[in-house]
């Protein structure tokens, strides 16, 4: 199967298991139920970060031309508040960022829809790996192509947005690689025999984001919902939505159509205590 062309030549499939460490459910929108499900938002209050992360972490070898004679510079795209829409006010910045323009292609979308199906075919879409709050969903470590595609991306394109959208929480000095994607996979929502809505929860990371991976023409519904606003914040093909992990959220239901996106868990290497103030001073936001 032949995806990302320019990129192929720029890694095997692993187990993947890690549980969302969620600390809210609810049955609806309107009735919010508080557990005792303790705060995880680091490799050091969820072990399996250590591991997981490992597949996200851009190597030389991803970083090597196509016949591996030189490398690649990384180039990191710039950012302003200009490129983005931002809510949910908190001190002097704000926890929900929705991007105004794609930060993926349309063909880096379809061809990573391609591959996510092209692998169900085979496999299956899994339907348990995230104990309290599963999706139907594929781990990015079980799509090669899309995880290489994806570690080079994370660098160049998604963490400088992420340290913009966030500058007014993160340490000071945050370097490029403090932040570390730790979980990440392609859910699929299905309107018609398929998994339709994510009840609201809370993330075990510091920062998570989705990329919307079809038109939204394709679909009615859906979006991210969340409890701050009581309301979906819905984004094009291409384009993301970023937010702090604790504030509550879920996947807006879809009444017809197929939905597609990438989520991604991020975690910031180096400050598990700051990760936990941080996550406790919001998750009530």
């Amino acid at each position: 199967m032949k995806l990302f062309p320019a990129l192929l030549q720029l890694g095997s499939t692993t187990a993947f298991l890690v549980s969302r460490g969620a600390t809210i459910s609810s049955s609806s929108h309107s009735s919010m139920s508080q557990t005792t499900t303790a705060l995880k938002v680091s490799e050091l209050h969820i072990p399996g970060y250590r591991e997981s992360k490992m597949p996200f972490i851009l190597t030389e070898e991803d970083m090597s031309s196509s016949d591996g004679s030189t490398i690649v510079a990384i180039q990191e795209q710039t950012y302003t508040s200009q490129d983005y829409e931002s809510q949910i006010p908190y001190e002097s910045g704000h926890l929900l960022h929705k991007t105004k323009n794609q930060v993926f292609s349309t063909q880096e979308c379809q061809y990573i829809v391609q591959e996510a199906e092209y692998i169900a075919d085979q496999m299956g879409w899994t339907t348990n790996r995230h104990g309290n709050y599963p999706t139907t969903d594929i781990p990015l470590v079980e799509l090669p192509n899309t995880l290489r595609f994806l570690k080079r991306t994370l660098v160049e394109r998604v963490y400088p947005l992420l340290r913009t959208q966030f500058q007014e929480f993160l340490p000071p000095g945050d370097a490029p690689f403090k932040l570390q994607v730790a979980d990440g996979f392609i859910v699929k929502y299905d309107a018609e025999g398929g998994q339709s809505e994510l009840k609201p929860h809370r993330d075990g990371s510091v920062l998570s984001f989705n990329i919307a991976l079809n038109p939204a023409h394709e679909f009615e519904g859906g979006g991210t919902w969340f409890n701050s606003l009581n309301d979906a914040v819905k984004i094009d093909e291409g384009q993301m939505v970023s937010h702090a992990s604790g504030v509550l959220h879920g996947g807006h239901a879809i009444t017809s159509g197929k939905r597609y996106i990438l989520v991604a868990f991020v975690i910031l290497e180096g400050y598990d205590a700051w990760s936990m103030r941080f996550y406790n001073s919001i998750r009530d936001k």
